[in-house]
């Protein structure tokens, strides 16, 4: 272990210091997921040897299902990091494994702590147990401003004395860097049997949009800006199920959700095929129940439908704005998900693009059927809101806008005068890949077409 704590790994421009939990450019520190720098201390362990994938799994991922994805991901962010464009330095075997193609070399040492950075193994080592890189990763606040050695001493006893999981305890917390809070539901309410039972939400203000340092982010997201929610909301706890949209078309008589394409596979590009425009929000291509998500939805058909809303309760339902959805998702949180930054959770909160199914956008869930799930089968966010990530593409109020600081932050809807053709979904759905079910993600869609996943829950201006 002390190896292991001590070494300070240079390559190509590099430095992976395992001491303090990080990757530098000279005087630069090279930020990256959790996850991504437990697979590169692997790789780095291994350097110049093909480290299996099953291998890169049981290190960074011990007793846990996951698919190729998750590594592919954070290969990628390596690259992209790493200015790796060509792959001479991260090279891919095919179905085996990945190489890093370096020769890692000892930093020479400058100071007393400097000097405990010895020379590597001459023969490539073992990937560091999980619970090693929690300890590094743990070590990177108290070394920037302790000396080395004596930090090093107390660290090591502690753990040779039984004391690694209070370590981990601490790793984690000098991680959590505005993660997930504790679950606290909100009140509900509902106004009438038929209605979506809704979510009170007080007013408040958050960051919205994506940090530069998200992988996965787009540019139409903007980066984080302080948003405010004026006045207290409620927002839908789930998504407006099938059995709610039939009242609605019954009593009106809408012929809502015909003409509606269904999605059937992908082609070799990885686009969409779409079929012939039959399908509706009754027969959307898939299985389904009264309690799934109601698409093949239109965003004009969303209007009608909390226009009828409005007529019913004498409320004013309406769909929420861009900026109140991202405030229900984030539920308190700044991370990539309302339950942090680590998508091999996703399983447990969001329904999206499966492995087994027409749809194999690598989710790792092992799961064989294409569509939604019925809603709040998954888990909630901390704010008791159901189906947040993925399921169905959400419509909110908004006109598109691909330049993010045209948004208001305000907390209402941006709208264009003569026209609004192309509106925003949010949310992702049972079609899409993970990295599209990020709380930040928007994407544009027109307004009329319908799809069939694209649906849409309610919100409600509270104290009006």
């Amino acid at each position: 272990m002390d190896h292991i704590v001590h070494r300070v790994l240079r390559f190509d421009g590099f430095e992976l210091d395992l001491a303090r939990g990080c990757l530098r450019a000279g005087d630069e520190e090279i930020d990256l997921r959790p996850k991504t720098f437990e697979v590169l201390c692997c790789l780095a362990e291994n350097a110049g040897r093909l480290v299996h994938k099953e291998e890169l799994f049981q290190a960074v991922w011990p007793n846990v299902t996951v698919c190729d994805d998750s590594l592919v991901q954070c290969i990628r962010e390596l690259r992209q990091k790493l200015g790796d464009d060509d792959h001479r330095l991260f090279k891919t075997v095919s179905r085996r494994g990945y190489l890093l193609d370096v020769t890692v070399l000892p930093r020479a040492p400058q100071s007393f702590s400097d000097q405990m950075a010895v020379t590597p193994l001459e023969e490539p080592r073992k990937p560091a147990p999980r619970h090693v890189l929690r300890i590094i990763q743990a070590h990177k606040l108290l070394w920037g401003t302790v000396a080395a050695g004596p930090l090093l001493v107390a660290l090591v006893a502690l753990y040779l004395h039984g004391w690694s999981v209070l370590l981990s305890d601490l790793g984690h917390a000098s991680l959590a860097k505005n993660g997930p809070t504790e679950p606290r539901p909100h009140p509900t309410f509902k106004d009438c049997e038929d209605c979506p039972e809704m979510v009170t939400l007080s007013a408040g203000d958050f960051m919205m949009g994506s940090p530069e340092g998200d992988p996965s982010r787009e540019p139409g997201e903007g980066l984080p800006r302080r948003t405010v929610i004026k006045k207290p909301i409620a927002i839908g706890k789930f998504e407006v199920t099938v059995d709610q949209f039939s009242v609605f078309v019954t009593e009106t008589g809408i012929a809502a959700g015909n003409l509606c394409r269904p999605m059937i596979g992908y082609d070799n590009k990885g686009e969409f095929i779409w079929g012939p425009p039959t399908a509706s929000f009754r027969e959307p291509g898939f299985a389904l129940t009264g309690t799934h998500p109601a698409v093949c939805i239109s965003w004009y058909d969303a209007q009608a439908y909390v226009t009828w809303l409005r007529r019913r309760t004498g409320k004013p339902y309406r769909l929420p704005t861009e900026a109140e959805w991202e405030y229900a998702a984030r539920a308190g949180t700044q991370t990539r998900y309302s339950f942090g930054d680590d998508e091999i959770a996703l399983c447990a909160y969001g329904r999206f693009a499966d492995v087994r199914a027409r749809f194999p956008s690598r989710d790792g869930c092992r799961r064989d059927t294409a569509g939604p799930f019925p809603v709040g089968q998954l888990k909630p966010n901390p704010w008791g809101i159901f189906d947040m990530h993925g399921n169905a593409w959400e419509w909110v109020e908004d006109c598109w806008t691909p330049n993010a600081p045209e948004i208001p932050t305000d907390g209402t809807a941006f709208s264009r005068p003569w026209s609004c053709n192309v509106g925003i979904v949010r949310g992702g759905s049972w079609a899409i890949g993970p990295w599209r079910l990020r709380s930040a993600t928007r994407r544009p869609r027109e307004v009329a077409p319908h799809e069939n996943h694209t649906g849409f829950r309610v919100a409600l201006s509270l104290g009006e």
